[in-house]
């Protein structure tokens, strides 16, 4: 449809798909931001959501009791979920042990970087950097910012213990009566609005678990291809920063340099100091990127989201902003969801309009 048909129509449209729109967002920014201290296990339940459905579908298609099929599942998945930890969890923990132990060593490398690098700039820019006083004000606050998250951490025990003990029931009664709670939600709508509201939920709803389900393999991918290429290389604690970067792949454009520095850092802190170990470990990330980008995401992400990079490093900042590391995850799926209404909520008011203006 080509929406400069009608000028009249089209202006029409736009102010008030614009009223709607920004309605719509700001109910929903508000929302999260009154409710964010229950967010976290409402996001989880939704993700595990999204990737049990099609199992528990399948099952029900094979005859299963729809409760029965939901309960063998999620129990599938906590036996899983304890195997992969009484594995994982003693590596990881031997790893952070010897990342701990190091962390003086890594400081003075990078106190070392910084001191050479900064005189160099000083010198050429004619300005005088003392990077000891820089980096005295930085460790002072970094001792009071711990001090201050042991203590948030330490309150936070019972929310935590509560999480874990919500997470799986509302993934239950999620996966057992969301259909028939969005059935009454979309009832709910007035006759002219029922259609377009099956369709945004459609197009949203689909589009969302490509994604999530995308993005999970996507990182599962990038943690164990930077694990074995750490490995490889001979990378201190190799799996720990995988693992950290397959997360951290989760934050686009942004992750990845943390990656690198991460691995930058630690390459610096062994010893016997080796300068090709830490242009091994920029190596490793870059060829995990590009893995990423040439095979993984055309194969699992593929037009589950079509941003402008621009758009998604903004949305990222505003969202982590207002909603922190939660916010960060949800930046992307969010603006897609917004894209989705947006367009949609658009053509049909335009359809409307020019009706009116023909």
């Amino acid at each position: 449809m080509n929406f400069s048909d009608n000028p009249a129509a089209s202006g029409s449209a736009y102010f008030k798909t614009f009223k709607i729109f920004v309605f719509v967002v700001g109910f929903i920014l508000a929302s999260f931001y009154l409710l964010s201290s229950i967010l976290l296990p409402v996001i989880i339940s939704f993700t595990l959501y999204a990737l049990i459905q099609p199992f528990t579908n399948y099952l029900v298609r094979k005859d299963f009791n729809h409760s029965l099929a939901i309960i063998f599942i999620l129990i599938l998945m906590l036996v899983f979920s304890i195997l992969a930890i009484s594995f994982a969890l003693p590596q990881l923990l031997s790893q952070v042990t010897i990342l701990k132990s190091k962390l003086p060593v890594i400081f003075n490398q990078f106190e070392h970087f910084l001191t050479i690098y900064s005189q160099k700039l000083g010198n050429f820019i004619g300005v005088d950097f003392n990077v000891s006083d820089i980096l005295v004000s930085l460790l002072s606050q970094s001792s009071s910012l711990g001090n201050t998250l042991l203590v948030t951490i330490s309150e936070q025990v019972f929310a935590i213990t509560l999480s874990l003990i919500l997470v799986p029931l509302l993934t239950y009664f999620i996966l057992k009566d969301f259909k028939s709670l969005r059935n009454k939600m979309m009832n709910w709508l007035p006759n002219p609005s029922f259609e377009l509201g099956w369709l945004i939920y459609y197009r949203v709803t689909s589009q969302l678990q490509l994604y999530i389900r995308g993005v999970m393999i996507q990182s599962f991918i990038m943690a164990v291809v930077a694990s074995f290429g750490f490995y490889i290389i001979g990378l201190d604690i190799p799996v720990l920063i995988g693992s950290l970067a397959g997360l951290l792949n989760l934050i686009p454009y942004i992750g990845p340099l943390i990656s690198i520095l991460l691995a930058v850092l630690v390459a610096s802190a062994m010893t016997p100091f080796d300068p090709s170990i830490i242009y091994m470990a920029v190596a490793v990330i870059i060829a995990a990127q590009v893995i990423d980008n040439i095979v993984v995401i055309p194969s699992v992400i593929a037009n589950a989201v079509d941003l402008h990079p621009v758009l998604v490093i903004v949305g990222i900042l505003i969202f982590g902003n207002l909603f922190g590391t939660i916010g960060v995850i949800l930046a992307i799926p969010a603006m897609a969801t917004a894209k989705i209404i947006y367009i949609n909520l658009y053509a049909d008011i335009y359809n409307a309009s020019q009706n009116k203006y023909s």
